[in-house]
């Protein structure tokens, strides 16, 4: 047999495998014979002897499926063949996977040859690092790019999300602080839920490895000389142009990729962590600068045409994860089962024999008949951590409960007591008929951005515990939680369940990282994906039909150039005639030229060409002249630079005028009315950030937003503002009812109200405690001294009061950690054993 059939005959056996787990064909599974895996062990013999990526990932391929389809008798004889194998190629970690001793003890199981194990310690040395008395192997990938960071000061990383990039950095951070000095670092993700997770990830790094006079933090109210900020590009943006730092030693952007939408009407936070990066450039003095994301063409480039300097790349498109991509079609009357990889050009088929729960092929709608096909295919991966992707976040808790009354008819309940604790901690931390505490008496999940921040923290506990089999996830997922699953399942690209006027898709690159969330390095071998509608990812450019399923990667274009020439007639005529524009797509673009302009004076002129806008130097220079004619104090402009000056100048006049003022704190009299009629003001003057920020004009919802965001700011917990709102008595509509109350407490309370009153506040150059409870969640020292440090809010309130600190300053080493253990419960220590000394 030649090599493409061995390794054709390697895949064959894995889909039959698969397809029949699936249950969608009745012949069985079969092993390996004793001649297969000879050829085999051959054939990756030959292959692993070649550099390139491509013929890593055929290695990484055809490793995994030798050890997953040999039968276990000849495991013990495997482990030592491949063992050497893994370690020529750079991915000794993998190592682990198949060898206890050495994934217990770093020490390789006995009975390698002498000449074997030479060659494997010779390969490990070579990727060894050193910090203190513990040594780390990585993978080649992670050696070179430790070293090329050493010599770098701007340095893009594009790789696989199985690659191990984040730990490097983390291990990387750790090294920078013990070896070269290093005490001020700024880590930018693009989640809350990442914020959480880096936090307590470098946390225990830094008490395994002694680090104690820098702090993991989430916040920077009290700046220290010694820190590491893990903020959002919102916080970011706020650290860099308000709390006065003016050097620090490293920036890491993770999920770097996020930055292209400035180039088109996309989101605003792209165009955030655009204006960070760009105001680091012409700011800010920083001695290290890391950008991080998956898959990325130009990463390099990217570092040019941000910071204006050569860039280095370290890149990567081998994973030590060989990930295989599983699609159901439709032929006329039959169905087939296919299976992509990355190294055969067309799929493999197999026709499927059980095809009557098939349902939904080539729609969008979810109804009982598609419900059952979703379901049947994920019960029957039940031994596995199952991610299930949903277009939506209600429709993730829909398709949760859909799974869950089907997985009733199993009986009993999972039998783990610390997942029938998570149950009743949620019931009495969110609210009794809170449906995601029911769906875990079976081990589903659903994890969204509608989801309480301290029960997501307890979901990514559980699941990589292994207790959580089932979480239905929205495109939070894509952003870099670490959710350890072996498997995604997906209907289609769609965002949506009913076809409208903005039908949005997942792109073939967003689709590529979602199927890179399976399979983890240390963990697994094999990671799947399995699309239920094929015909879903197949689109027809220039006549040629292409698929999804290839590996896509991204060329990241930014910059303000293109979307300037697309709206140029508006703007120059506002900058023309010098008014303010109530609406418009391009007002964020009309915005920052006047904001620049505002802020900065002529030397704005430069820093507007430098982002690509290239309006006319005259009407530049003429705008300038018209800007400094209007009453706003220059401070004020700077920090708020996502209001136009020119509505920033009409505000700061109403609030002489008529002496509008947010309440000053959290105790103040008639607060909820006080709120209501700054916000009442806020969409009778200024529309467009209303909109932008509450998006709602019902006076009785906006009566109700103040009541809530009173309650929320006085740190009462979830539990007893949802038991208060809904009552404790089941009806047919709690459920959507408690979920649309945390989606407001998340969207409008936490972030638009305060986007929404800051610049009242910064008017009267008021500190306001106000807007910073509303953010927090919590107005005392200690509630904010243990969010800051990564707990969720609901678990910080609880903390302080079993510590009872009340309004004093908490200093860490005074903290009572045993009467928190005795007073607290298990699911609530996980939430801040990061801390723990």
């Amino acid at each position: 047999m030649n090599q493409k059939k061995i390794l054709r005959n390697l895949l064959k056996i894995e889909l039959g495998a698969f397809a029949h787990q699936l249950k969608l064909v009745e012949s069985k599974p079969r092993l390996l014979k004793k001649s297969e895996i000879i050829e085999a062990i051959a054939v990756l013999r030959r292959v692993s002897r070649y550099t390139e990526e491509f013929h890593e990932q055929y290695s990484v391929i055809i490793t995994a499926l030798i050890w997953t389809y040999s039968p276990p008798k000849y495991r013990d004889g495997l482990r030592q063949i491949l063992t050497p194998i893994l370690s020529s190629l750079n991915f000794s970690p993998s190592n682990s996977i198949i060898d206890n001793d050495f994934k217990e003890n770093g020490i390789y199981s006995p009975n390698i040859s002498f000449i074997d194990k030479i060659k494997t310690i010779s390969n490990d040395l070579s990727n060894s690092i050193q910090i203190r008395n513990e040594t780390f192997i990585l993978t080649g990938f992670q050696s070179r790019l430790w070293k090329r960071i050493d010599e770098s000061k701007l340095i893009g990383i594009s790789a696989p999300t199985s690659a191990g990039k984040s730990f490097l950095l983390y291990l990387k951070i750790i090294d920078l602080i013990l070896n070269c000095g290093f005490t001020k670092f700024v880590y930018i993700v693009p989640t809350l839920s990442l914020i959480g997770q880096v936090t307590a990830d470098l946390s225990n790094l830094f008490k395994n490895f002694g680090v104690k006079k820098i702090e993991v933090l989430n916040s920077f109210e009290n700046l220290e000389k010694n820190f590491i900020f893990i903020v959002t590009q919102e916080r970011a943006l706020t650290v860099f142009s308000e709390k006065g730092i003016d050097d620090f030693d490293l920036l890491i952007v993770d999920e770097v990729q996020n930055i292209e939408r400035v180039a088109n009407e996309g989101p605003d936070r792209s165009k955030i962590l655009y204006d960070v990066l760009k105001d680091v450039k012409n700011d800010l003095n920083v001695k290290k600068i890391i950008l991080s994301g998956p898959r990325l063409k130009n990463i390099a480039n990217l570092g040019f045409e941000i910071f204006g300097e050569l860039s280095d790349e370290q890149s990567t498109e081998a994973s030590p994860v060989a990930n295989l991509t599983y699609s159901v079609s439709q032929e006329k009357s039959a169905y087939y089962i296919n299976q992509y990889s990355s190294v055969l050009p067309k799929p493999l088929k197999l026709k499927i024999d059980n095809g009557k729960e098939i349902y939904g092929l080539g729609k969008t709608q979810y109804n009982d008949k598609f419900n059952n096909y979703l379901n049947s295919i994920v019960n029957n991966l039940q031994d596995n951590v199952n991610i299930i992707f949903s277009p939506t976040a209600p429709q993730a808790r829909k398709s949760a409960k859909s799974f869950f009354e089907f997985s009733k008819r199993r009986k009993g309940k999972l039998n783990d007591d610390y997942l029938g604790k998570l149950t009743e901690y949620i019931k009495s931390s969110v609210h009794q008929f809170y449906e995601l505490a029911q769906f875990l008496e079976k081990g589903i999940a659903y994890h969204t951005g509608k989801t309480p921040m301290h029960v997501r923290k307890c979901l990514e506990i559980a699941a990589k515990e292994g207790l959580v089999k089932n979480i239905f996830c929205t495109t939070t997922l894509m952003q870099g939680v670490n959710l350890p699953a072996n498997n995604l399942v997906i209907r289609n690209p769609n965002l949506f369940t009913r076809r409208g006027k903005q039908n949005i898709q997942l792109t073939a690159y967003e689709f590529a990282n979602l199927r890179g969330r399976t399979g983890r390095l240390l963990i697994d071998l094999i990671g799947r994906t399995i699309v239920l509608d094929e015909s879903a990812f197949l689109i027809v450019e220039d006549l040629e039909e292409k698929s999804f399923f290839d590996e896509e990667y991204k060329e990241i274009k930014i910059g303000y150039g293109d979307l300037y020439i697309e709206h140029k007639d508006l703007i120059d005529d506002f900058l023309i005639q010098d008014e303010r524009l109530e609406d418009a797509p391009s007002k964020h673009l009309l915005t920052y030229i006047r904001y620049t302009l505002f802020k900065y004076g002529s030397e704005g002129i430069e820093r507007i060409r430098d982002v690509g806008i290239d309006v006319d130097r005259k009407l530049l220079k003429k705008t300038l002249k018209d800007l400094r004619q209007i009453e706003l104090p220059i401070d004020l402009a700077s920090k708020n630079r996502y209001w136009d000056p020119m509505d920033l100048a009409h505000l700061f006049n109403i609030c002489k005028r008529q002496q509008v003022k947010i309440p000053s704190n959290v105790w103040e009299r008639n607060l909820s009315n006080k709120l209501l009629s700054c916000l009442n003001i806020m969409k009778n003057e200024f529309t467009y950030y209303f909109k932008r920020y509450i998006d709602v004009e019902n006076e009785k919802y906006l009566f109700s937003l103040s009541i809530t965001a009173e309650k929320w700011a006085r740190e009462e917990s979830l539990f007893n503002i949802l038991t208060k709102r809904f009552g404790s008595d089941y009806n047919e509509k709690i459920a959507n009812d408690i979920e649309n109350e945390i989606d407001k407490i998340n969207s409008k309370i936490c972030f638009g109200i305060p986007m929404l009153l800051k610049p009242i506040s910064d008017i009267y150059h008021d500190d306001n405690s106000f807007i910073s409870s509303l953010e927090y969640g919590a107005y005392s020292p200690a509630t904010k001294y243990f969010i800051d440090r990564g707990v969720p809010r609901d678990t910080a309130i609880r903390m302080s009061k079993v510590l009872r600190y009340g309004d004093r300053e908490i200093i860490q080493s005074k903290i009572n950690w045993n009467l928190l253990e005795k007073k607290l419960n298990y699911w609530e220590i996980k939430q801040h054993s990061h801390l723990i000394p």
